[in-house]
């Protein structure tokens, strides 16, 4: 018997569980893969290091400080700017706040898009920046497309810059995506970097793991049922020990989370609203020589007729730790498309290597395919946007955490994981 058992290590359930067994209480933290993380994983293929789709974390997040040894995760960040695709050639598009000033010179006469959008745009950076990140949640809510839409900015600039880009961030190309979250980020990456760690994203789990207690993790234990007894309860673990515990977080998704909480006979279920989630895909692609000089994302200004690759980077070129000496990793993301099938993956990939292949030229069809990862469950839609998460403890005994429930973000779920754990305490001691 424990006091709590924890199902799911993502950064919710593993944020969850540290801050409880920090606080005194006897924790088991059950994860039904062989290692911890859930959507943020790092793979090594013949010495490249690919993160389970293509991943940023924004520094300026408020939660990073409370659960992180920023220097331990030595952050790589990115170039302060994009490259546009459109029109058949790339139109640097960056913050000249945050540049030099032939950096903002330059910006300013490109004319990927105009000078009034790019003016309304730093009306945009200055008026997010004011009052406490709270505040964002607190506006009027409308979808983001409606916001930037109202807000002035025309069509060239929603088409060129906005929808690939954001799009790029929500996994949706109609920019669905709550308003307030779009001001939260916008936010984030105004006054922030956007970053990798040097080894990879699992940097960011693993330094959460270790923190636990020797034990206190316990992964290829997928938990199949809960049952209620009198003094707690029990945990079903497929091919492995049941545990038993006073209370339970479910640190899961909402499809496993409704699962596990349906299994409960006779119980209310305190899940009835399905979540949407977006999809992705990204291939990784390994080259002897970088198409670009940078860390620079690149986007597709031409929008989705031009072909499915979305956004692009070479990560090598932000961390050279993602790849081995010599090489370089590419990454090219696809919005709103998970292929299952074989062919289907490989039919998508050849459409994605045309595109390169105007974008870079020739060298783009020698590039090796080392990773593909089309992936259905990406990030929760979040079509409403709240500073809080909404109530972790919704039946006796049982909370809830992971970003679902906050915002779809590594922000939301370490906010859900210790918001959880303060839930547990405060109903607990």
């Amino acid at each position: 018997m424990v006091d709590v058992a924890v199902v799911g290590a993502g950064l919710a359930g593993l944020c969850c569980a540290v801050q409880l067994e920090q606080s005194g209480l006897s924790v088991q933290l059950l994860e039904a893969e062989d290692a911890p993380g859930g959507r943020v994983r790092t793979d090594q293929t013949d010495g490249f290091r690919l993160d389970r789709g293509f991943q940023i974390l924004l520094t300026g997040y408020p939660e990073l400080v409370h659960h992180f040894d920023m220097k331990l995760l030595r952050l790589r960040p990115f170039a302060k700017g994009a490259l546009v695709r459109h029109g058949g050639r790339f139109h640097h598009f960056s913050d000249p706040f945050r540049g030099s000033l032939g950096t903002a010179l330059s910006i300013a006469l490109d004319p990927v898009v105009s000078i009034r959008d790019k003016l309304r745009l730093a009306r945009l950076r200055h008026q997010v920046g004011q009052g406490a990140p709270a505040d964002l949640f607190r506006k009027p809510e409308l979808t983001t497309r409606r916001f930037l839409e109202e807000y002035g900015f025309s069509s060239k600039m929603m088409d060129r810059f906005f929808s690939p880009f954001l799009a790029g961030i929500f996994l949706e190309h109609e920019l669905t995506t709550s308003s307030r979250y779009f001001q939260f980020l916008f936010r984030m990456l105004a006054y922030g970097d956007a970053a990798v760690p040097e080894n990879g994203m699992e940097m960011l789990p693993r330094q959460l793991a270790v923190r636990l207690k020797s034990g206190t993790l316990r992964t290829n234990a997928r938990v199949s049922a809960l049952r209620r007894n009198t003094k707690g309860f029990v945990l079903d673990v497929v091919n492995e020990e049941s545990c038993t515990a006073r209370e339970i977080v479910v640190a899961v998704d909402d499809r496993q989370a409704r699962f596990l909480l349906d299994s409960q006979k006779g119980r209310n279920r305190p899940l009835k609203d399905q979540v949407q989630w977006n999809r992705t895909t990204t291939f990784y692609y390994a080259a002897d020589r970088t198409p670009i000089e940078g860390p620079l994302l690149v986007l597709n200004g031409d929008g989705p007729t031009a072909g499915p690759v979305n956004n692009a980077m070479v990560l090598s070129q932000a961390s050279e730790r993602y790849a081995p000496p010599g090489m370089h990793l590419i990454a090219a993301n696809v919005v709103g498309r998970a292929p299952q099938s074989g062919s289907q993956i490989e039919l998508l990939e050849r459409d994605a290597r045309t595109q390169l292949q105007r974008w870079f030229g020739a060298d783009a069809r020698r590039w090796a395919v080392i990773g593909g990862y089309p992936i259905v469950h990406a990030l929760p839609l979040c079509t409403h946007a709240e500073w809080q998460q909404r109530n972790p403890r919704p039946v006796e005994g049982v909370y809830l955490c992971g970003d679902y429930l906050d915002t779809p973000s590594i922000q939301g779920a370490l906010a859900s994981g210790r918001r959880a754990a303060q839930s547990v305490l405060s109903h607990f001691l």
